[in-house]
């Protein structure tokens, strides 16, 4: 076998078989998917290491070439993804708040598999295959993590989402494909599209919409932060936090760079669309109450970032948003996975309910540390060196109002992770939770494994730009920056004054919430105008779904309900009143009078004379 296949057919094949073993099997399955698991990530360490893998085959009766290519950034993405899927099987071999061990585990080989084939497919139509087959498996995964109403809802929430704007995808593969007159991708970058017509605009549009979709961008997010609290920490440390966001900036990297030639206005949508993502999540994210949701705000903010960096169409910046890209994946699946652990020895991840857990679970505390120091861009952690790139793209593009926002969600980001922390690891703990203990191995060795990586990312912050982002440039065409580490330049004591900030407003929200770490956003949340624009959020007036489905569905409904009884009225009950009324009216003459008769038959006889013959 083509050792580019095995990622993608080993967790299929391994998949299916879990399907084989009865659900009381103890070890079978965890050790199946950790072995498949491992497998995957040594061969695509080994397509990493080799030179540019490919395999090709003739597809649909031969008119379209399937075709896997390994190159410089899938291969990345790839590895990328078998780390995380291997972390996360054997993160949840000890979790019981998973759902059914089988069907979870069946859920995430699938997941790896189609997503290892979306991440090598050169052709777009076999990309869309594994794309789509992704869809599928995002339902099921959520729908069955918990028996009941609210994940079997949230389930179809994301199904429905995620379908509507893959639709857009498939409608700008198809224009795409028309336009460039083939669907190989590595074709297609041999001489790019521009967008100086309608159609190919029209086209990178619907590419844009699938792509920001599936990264969980603004305005198509808004299923995860209900699947943070209706499905499990494992499945969010896997599919929102890494594998989407992988996937979803992946492919915009390859729209925007590699297929076409961006504008300056279409470099501004870009751009807008990031800041704003940043912006409208890290706000939600600073001001909830629970530890999962308050992290699935933070996994729709960072990924705004990665927009950011992306539409700067310059180098440094587009380093900065791969950069981010794999950073994001690492921290956020290890601050997902300390909230599967404190849910695991707690029972709760209400932030009221919690506190002083640091003592009792010193391991899970400190790779919560690293990772929201991490995620706030805290120097010299792997995030600081992704988001200066960032920044200093922003500010090469010469519109500062992008970095200004990028260092106001940094502030943001730091606020709540300061409240995050205080409310959870550090205080008084509740009585209730004074024999709580620390997590089982199983749990703490990934979390420790990627806590690690954010340690080493930063410190060492050369390897992966040298040995990941640069490789990744230069195979989409563009020629990678001076990316050096760590140095104090005016960025770095820019992010020194918003630490001094963050900290501040921590210390300003204690004061006045009582002490209480819980309520130290509550300055924020309650403050004029911001206090009615968080209640509406709250009441999901923002959430296009709710409001499609809440409200102008059921009126549409309603209208079409009317109007289809109004032609059951035309078109059914007026015809019958009508035959009723004359054929009542008819049988009243039928009464057996002779005279009656004869008189009918002598007024139509002369109706008829008259008709005929003129009424002169």
């Amino acid at each position: 076998m083509n050792i580019i296949l095995i990622p993608i057919v080993l967790p299929l094949v391994t998949a299916l078989a879990l399907l084989l073993i009865c659900e009381k099997t103890k070890y079978l399955k965890e050790l199946l998917a950790i072995g498949a698991a491992a497998v995957s990530l040594l061969a695509a360490a080994s397509i990493f290491l080799l030179p540019v893998q490919s395999l090709s085959c003739a597809w649909l009766g031969g008119g379209i070439t399937f075709t896997l290519v390994a190159d410089n950034l899938s291969a990345f993405l790839l590895l990328a993804v078998s780390l995380f899927s291997l972390a996360i099987s054997v993160f949840s071999s000890s979790n019981p708040n998973k759902g059914p061990a089988k069907w979870f585990f069946f859920n995430l080989l699938m997941t790896q598999g189609f997503a290892a084939g979306a991440a090598l497919a050169d052709n777009m139509l076999a990309m869309l295959f594994f794309w789509e087959g992704l869809l599928v498996f995002l339902y099921t995964f959520i729908a069955l993590s918990q028996n009941n109403h609210a994940a079997r809802r949230t389930a179809m929430k994301a199904f429905l989402i995620n379908a509507a704007t893959d639709l857009a995808l498939l409608a700008g593969v198809t224009i795409t494909a028309y336009i460039a007159g083939t669907m190989s991708m590595s074709e297609i970058s041999h001489n790019k599209l521009t967008l100086d017509y309608g159609w190919s605009i029209f086209a990178y549009v619907l590419l844009l919409i699938g792509a920001v979709s599936k990264a969980g961008a603004f305005p198509f997010h808004t299923w995860i932060p209900d699947a943070a609290t209706d499905s499990s920490a494992a499945f969010m440390a896997y599919v929102p936090a890494a594998i989407d966001k992988l996937l979803g900036i992946y492919f915009l990297a390859r729209a925007s760079i590699y297929l076409f030639t961006l504008n300056g206005t279409m470099q501004l949508v870009l751009m807008t669309l990031g800041a704003v993502t940043i912006l409208v999540a890290v706000m939600m994210a600073f001001v909830q109450k629970d530890y999962k949701r308050l992290l699935s705000y933070h996994a729709v903010s960072q990924t705004g970032y990665m927009i950011l960096g992306i539409g700067t169409l310059n180098p440094i910046g587009i380093a900065g948003g791969l950069f981010h890209m794999i950073n994001h994946a690492t921290y956020k699946s290890c601050l997902f996975m300390t909230s599967g652990s404190v849910e695991r020895q707690a029972g709760t991840t209400d932030l009221s309910k919690l506190g002083g857990l640091f003592r009792a679970m010193p391991i899970t505390g400190l790779c919560f540390l690293i990772a929201a120091a991490a995620i706030s861009g805290i120097a010299p952690l792997n995030g600081f060196f992704s988001k200066e790139l960032v920044y200093k793209g922003t500010l090469d593009t010469g519109y500062t109002v992008f970095f200004l926002a990028a260092e106001l969600g940094s502030f943001l980001t730091l606020a709540s992770f300061l409240k995050l922390g205080h409310s959870v690891f550090f205080g008084e703990r509740p009585e209730n939770l004074k024999d709580t203990k620390e997590a089982p191995f199983s749990m703490l060795l990934p979390m420790l494994t990627l806590a690690g990586i954010c340690v080493a990312f930063g410190f060492g912050a050369r390897l992966p730009t040298e040995w990941l982002i640069s490789p990744a440039l230069t195979g989409m065409g563009v020629s990678h920056p001076t990316l050096s580490g760590f140095h104090f330049d005016k960025l770095y004591f820019v992010s020194v004054i918003v630490i001094l900030a963050a900290v501040m407003n921590h210390m300003i929200g204690l004061a006045l919430g009582g002490g209480k770490a819980s309520k130290s956003s509550d300055h924020i949340h309650y403050a004029p105008v911001l206090k009615e624009t968080y209640a509406m959020a709250e009441r999901r007036v923002f959430d296009l779904y709710e409001v499609l489905m809440d409200r102008v569905v059921p009126a549409v409904s309603l209208a079409l309900f009317k109007v289809d009884r109004f032609f059951d009225w035309a078109l059914d009950t007026v015809p019958s009143s009508l035959g009723g009324f004359f054929g009542g009216t008819s049988r009243s003459f039928h009464n057996g009078s002779y005279p009656l008769y004869m008189a009918l038959t002598l007024a139509c006889a002369a109706v008829y004379i008259l008709l005929a013959g003129g009424l002169k």
